[in-house]
């Protein structure tokens, strides 16, 4: 009787034990699995390659089609032909231009990335900070705001342009908007039309005034004849 009693208690002893292997086995899988959500980004390509063929791009050097799932840590590069969007969800999104090659990172309310070549343009919800190297600056946002803007590399210098939102890059200056710098063209090209505009009109005055005395020199002219 007594070995069936202790028998039955180390029975039960036993399966207590699984039981919390069991139970932690499950509680270290579930904090170890990685939230997805803000882990992972979607690649929309378009454009028309010369082959006919559907736009492509590389993900890590490997061949990537639209539609591919596109996890943080992760280069794209675009080729001639195509472009491309990174849609980050509640993030934002992110739009290359052909030729394009860009590292990206992001969490949940960060985006980070390294542009080498190309031209990116950045549509961050509010609440979202960005950072984006190049070889010789980083352009930075003012994360309570909601931004669009616009980073370019070209012969290894880089050139941004804030639409919405405030911007800067690293000497601390806030970029210029895209606004102002129309404006600025536009000024620029007043100032070229202003000095035609006024040689036309004394052109004018002086072709009226040889007009007008050749009328009244007419009118002051005797035939001998009469």
């Amino acid at each position: 009787m007594k070995k069936n009693t202790n028998a039955t208690w180390l029975r039960s002893l036993i399966t207590f034990c699984l039981m919390i292997t069991v139970f932690s086995t499950f509680t270290m899988v579930a904090s170890a699995k990685p939230d997805n959500k803000t882990l992972m980004g979607e690649l929309v390509f378009s454009g028309s390659n010369t082959d006919g063929e559907s736009p492509s791009a590389t993900i890590n050097g490997e061949p990537a089609e639209s539609g591919r799932t596109f996890f943080s840590s992760g280069t794209i590069a675009t080729s001639e032909n195509s472009s491309a969007t990174i849609k980050l969800g509640k993030l934002g999104f992110i739009n290359l231009t052909p030729n394009s090659n860009l590292s990206l990172s992001f969490s949940e309310n960060k985006i980070s990335g390294t542009l080498s070549a190309g031209q990116i343009k950045v549509f961050n919800s509010e609440g979202v900070e960005v950072n984006i190297k190049t070889a010789d600056s980083l352009i930075t946002n003012e994360a309570q705001q909601k931004g669009i803007f616009t980073v370019g590399v070209q012969s290894g210098a880089t050139k941004a342009f804030a639409e919405t939102g405030a911007v800067f890059m690293n000497n601390g200056k806030t970029v210029v908007p895209l606004q102002t710098a129309q404006d600025d063209d536009d000024d620029n090209n007043n100032s070229a039309v202003a000095p035609l505009l006024i040689f036309a009109g004394i052109v004018s005055v002086a072709v009226i005034y040889v007009l007008t005395k050749d009328d009244d020199d007419d009118r002051g002219f005797v035939s001998p004849v009469r």
